[in-house]
């Protein structure tokens, strides 16, 4: 009997402190600026994706959508799908 097997899941590299305070200064600021611009609650959240996600780019080694995913702070926004592309 044939038997596939599974990969275990991996762990991504570990996030730097440095990048930790850039990744929660850049959700921060893209709050705000969701705010400042009156974005609607349920648009709130991809919103700060892309914002978070441009604001990151200059750090290429940090998977912006898994920490977004998985971070805190941005766990009390409206979810919604987000297209990384």
């Amino acid at each position: 009997m044939p038997t596939t097997a599974k990969a275990a899941p991996a762990k991504p590299a570990p996030v730097s402190k440095a990048d930790k305070a850039a990744l929660k200064t850049a959700i921060v600021t893209c709050k705000a600026q969701a705010k400042d611009q009156k974005v609607k609650w349920l648009a709130r959240r991809k919103y700060v994706n892309n914002c978070v996600t441009q604001a990151l780019k200059d750090r290429p080694h940090i998977d912006v959508m898994d920490v977004l995913k998985n971070h805190p702070d941005m766990k009390d926004l409206p979810i919604e799908k987000y297209d990384a592309s």
